[in-house]
């Protein structure tokens, strides 16, 4: 068997892992978009909700950018988790329109 067969085994488990590590990557992001909006709900500190707004604003265009994505860059998501990541992406977009920019 040569050495370029052997690596093409690879590649299966390769891209199932890469597919689920940028899953966990657009999960993380909303997730903590949402935390940093629920830390400005406790907070008492302005310039700090200013910034904490500002992060979890990012945290939504990078995972809009990402889903955006086409050809060999598109996100590649199963359904449930698309699923998931659209559900928790329409809540941080609803909090971020709702939140008081301070």
């Amino acid at each position: 068997m040569s050495e370029h067969s052997d690596s093409r085994r690879h590649v299966g488990p390769l891209d199932a892992e890469v597919r689920r590590l940028g899953a966990e990557f657009l999960l993380t992001e909303l997730h903590t978009g949402l935390a940093l909006l629920d830390t400005i709900d406790a907070s008492a500190d302005r310039h700090a909700d200013q910034r904490r707004h500002a992060l979890a604003l990012e945290a939504y265009e990078v995972v809009t950018e990402r889903l955006a994505r086409t050809g060999e860059h598109a996100a590649v998501l199963a359904d449930s988790e698309r699923s998931e990541i659209t559900t928790l992406l329409e809540e941080l977009r609803s909090r971020l329109g709702n939140e008081p920019k301070a």
